[in-house]
């Protein structure tokens, strides 16, 4: 088994069928591509034949998944007929930092826990506040009720099989200034870490070196590039990168991701330090603003395997 296993962050949005048996039919409706991303048959193929072994959900999808698969069950089978198997799963834990909220927050990720675990999945990446725009700076309260909250979820979750692997995003409450602290926090037998390499770049701190320091609480990975060297507070702080389209992509076309080689990010100095740290798991290619998904996940997964896996096999 190879060290690396490849999963892809679905971003595809909606997906309105299980599958399109007369698929001709449906494309001389439109006549255009958009035919090739409307069922979940053909999706999942593109998984397996661009190198792919999982697929991480989103949880805003899962209504949708249900509806269409009736049981998480049902839907775990569908995959594996095609050779995929779900990796894991976002969640957010917004008003985490509000001590009143506990309960509320804690029954939510127990039921995200639990969702996972019928799907099969191993990580649960979990985005710890809300927006710095809408509730920071945090307080030393704050994030102690935050760190409270996410562990009582992560013990939760162990007791499962499933890991909380804390989720930064550059905007995010918990930032530049209070990312690792906020880390340290948490208790390290109950809550991880999924390394977003471009959020953390973009959040203005050295990928390399927080991996190398938190290696050990490191079980898996949102892999995707930027261009960016790391945004200021005015950017970070300010409104939300995704409250000007649902891709997190500014009013004036600029991208913050690229696929894994396309941006700054030193990807070959990273997977030295996988070797390094002996990491085996899952590494999730996160491609949200990328104008062409499948073109995305093909040259994601050349990179991944045929570049840097020949750092790490």
């Amino acid at each position: 088994m190879s060290n690396i296993r490849l999963a892809h962050l679905a971003h595809f949005k909606t997906i309105p069928y299980k599958q399109i048996n007369n698929f001709r039919d449906f494309y001389y409706e439109e006549k255009t591509n958009d035919t090739y991303f409307l069922d979940w048959d053909h999706i999942l193929k593109y998984h397996k034949a661009t190198g792919y072994d999982g697929i991480e959900l989103l949880p805003w999808d899962l209504n949708e998944i249900l509806g269409l698969f009736g049981t998480p069950e049902a839907y775990v089978d569908f995959c594996q007929e095609r050779g995929i198997v779900v990796s894991g799963m976002f969640h957010g834990c917004d008003d985490s930092h509000i001590a009143e909220k506990h309960d509320e927050i804690f029954e939510a990720g127990k039921q995200a826990v639990d969702t996972l675990k019928k799907l099969g999945g191993k990580h649960l990446n979990t985005c710890p506040a809300s927006n710095y725009s809408e509730i920071g700076p945090l307080s030393e309260e704050g994030l102690k009720n935050v760190a409270k909250v996410i562990t009582d979820i992560g013990r939760y979750a162990v007791d499962n099989g499933i890991q909380v692997c804390l989720h930064n995003e550059f905007f995010c409450a918990v930032n530049k200034y209070n990312h690792r602290q906020f880390l340290e926090m948490t208790d390290p037998r109950y809550v991880f870490y999924c390394l977003d390499t471009a959020q953390i770049k973009l959040m203005g701190d050295d990928v390399l070196n927080f991996y190398d320091t938190y290696a050990d609480r490191i079980t898996t990975f949102h892999l995707k590039d930027t261009a960016s060297m790391g945004e200021s507070d005015a950017v970070r702080f300010g409104q939300d990168p995704q409250h000007y389209k649902d891709v997190e992509i500014t009013r004036d076309g600029h991208r913050w991701f690229w696929e894994p080689g396309e941006g700054v990010v030193d990807m070959e100095g990273l997977w030295k330090l996988l070797k390094k740290h002996h990491f085996q798991g899952w590494v999730s290619i996160e491609d949200d603003q990328t104008p062409d998904l499948l073109a995305a996940m093909a040259l994601a997964s050349y990179e991944v395997n045929e570049v840097l896996g020949k750092i790490y096999r």
